[in-house]
């Protein structure tokens, strides 16, 4: 079988996607929180993921527009998608829809499954008991004596009783929404989630074809092991901020600012990691354009804002609590810690970095999408702190560069899981040694292939996988 011919490749695509999901269901059938099966259903998919990739990354997807045309006649779906998307008539649609479907289908599988590596969900329904209830979660911790009738079965599975809320306002009516579909429901929540989820991967196809990628490469974000397993077996709730940044960044490259403000403050009110591109936007839009789009921020997250603050702003404790004290799975950090003692100095020092980084990325980019991504591999290098589920904002962006050391790091989180699997809490070096020897190698070539592609602007990036 020629693995170059569409039709072959189509029918590749097809088998992989149930292998892929047969893993999954092996995961609900067998799995009781087993975190090795968790991990080598991880292993298993994500090498299906890299095969299926290598196949589909080189197949010409342009047709003729009559071509397409045809083929939009004879299939009402593809007819549907491509209007509805705005996709270029000489773009293929039926393996990246095929790919999208497939990615839709295994999240939805996995509704059933229990928290597995984390059990950060259940602080999510407790919040939004606590807000459904008519309390202001970031003031009242799950152990204020107040909130005694409301304790349950979820109280009891709430790590860190005494910090109220972190995760911003409309993360909070996302979970007060799940618990107001049904009480104390995971699947509530992940319902809401499989609903970011194909937003994102929407406007990531249409982000491709904005820029001129071949739209095959939402595999890597569609089936992507890291974005599934995370969101739909522990369930944490980046889907929501992913799927309005992923908004903002289509506007911003489509020069649609209002909307793209819009995006923006409801991505950092989903979760606050968005906030790092905003120096991007200022050289994008210039300074006046700036300040209508600050000035619309502002006035949402008030907005959102305001009806969960007091005088005291004591509905910052507990982000002020996890910028202070939480580490784990740092890269550059955890080199500083071996010469330098004092955590906040460390933390001081890869903030600086970060920010003097970011600050020339921000002056120097020509590329909004690809400085976003930049951003993101920078917050990579200099945090503190690093759980598997945060790349899922780097995953995002991926398709559209598909770096190597991005997407080996996205392989290798995986072993981050053995830190939940010792009997007290730690991490191990060899761990680290694993994500962060081959990401920092990666690095260095990706960037130097990416230097060599600008002169030679007619052929396509050699760094993509």
């Amino acid at each position: 079988m020629l693995i170059t011919d569409k039709k072959n490749i189509f029918i590749y695509i097809l088998l992989a996607g149930v292998v892929t999901e047969l893993y999954y269901l092996a995961f609900l059938i067998f799995s009781d929180k087993d975190i090795p099966l968790y991990m080598f259903i991880y292993l298993e998919t994500f090498l299906i993921m890299l095969l299926s990739f290598y196949f589909v990354k080189n197949l010409n997807e342009n047709n003729s527009g009559e071509e397409n045309e045809k083929e939009e006649k004879n299939n009402p779906v593809l007819l549907f998608f491509s209007k509805a998307l705005k996709i270029g008539k000489s773009k293929r649609l039926k393996l990246p829809l095929t790919i999208i479907f497939f990615g839709i289908f295994f999240r939805l599988t996995l509704f059933p499954a229990l928290p597995t590596t984390s059990d950060d969900v259940y602080r999510y329904l407790w919040e939004g008991k606590v807000l459904t209830a008519g309390h202001n979660p970031f003031t009242k911790a799950p152990n204020d004596t107040s909130l005694i009738p409301l304790r349950d079965g979820v109280y009891d599975k709430v790590t860190f009783k005494d910090i109220p809320a972190i995760y911003p306002p409309i993360s909070q009516l996302v979970f007060a929404a799940g618990y107001g579909i049904k009480n104390n429901s995971v699947t509530a929540l992940k319902l809401i989630y499989l609903l970011c989820e194909l937003i994102t991967l929407l406007f990531l196809l249409k982000l491709l074809d904005l820029k001129k990628k071949n739209l095959n490469y939402i595999i890597l974000y569609a089936w992507l092991p890291l974005s599934i397993m995370e969101y739909f077996i522990n369930a944490h709730l980046d889907p929501i901020g992913i799927m309005f940044m992923m908004m903002f960044i289509y506007f911003m490259e489509k020069e649609k600012h209002i909307l793209s403000s819009v995006a923006f403050s409801l991505a950092i009110l989903s979760k606050l990691y968005p906030v790092i591109l905003f120096p991007l936007v200022i050289k994008k839009l210039g300074l006046k354009k700036t300040i209508v789009f600050s000035l619309i921020t502002a006035i949402l997250v008030t907005t959102f804002y305001l009806p969960f603050l007091n005088w005291n702003f004591t509905a910052f404790t507990a982000l002020r609590n996890y910028l202070s004290n939480w580490e784990f799975n740092g890269s550059v950090y955890n080199i500083l810690k071996y010469f330098l003692d004092d955590g906040n100095l460390i933390k001081i020092i890869c903030g600086s970095a970060f920010v003097i980084t970011t600050g020339i990325i921000a002056y120097k980019y020509k590329n909004f999408t690809k400085a976003a991504y930049a951003v993101f591999i920078t917050l990579i290098v200099f945090s503190s702190t690093l759980y598997p589920w945060y790349l899922g904002w780097i995953a995002a962006l991926n398709p559209a560069h598909a770096f190597y050391s991005v997407t080996s790091l996205l392989f290798t989180s995986n072993f981050a899981n053995f830190t939940p699997l010792a009997p007290v809490w730690r991490e191990y070096l060899v761990v680290l040694l694993i994500q962060y020897v081959p990401f920092f190698i990666f690095l260095v070539l990706d960037v130097f292939w990416l230097k060599n592609e600008k002169r030679k602007p007619k052929k396509s990036l050699s760094v993509n996988f």
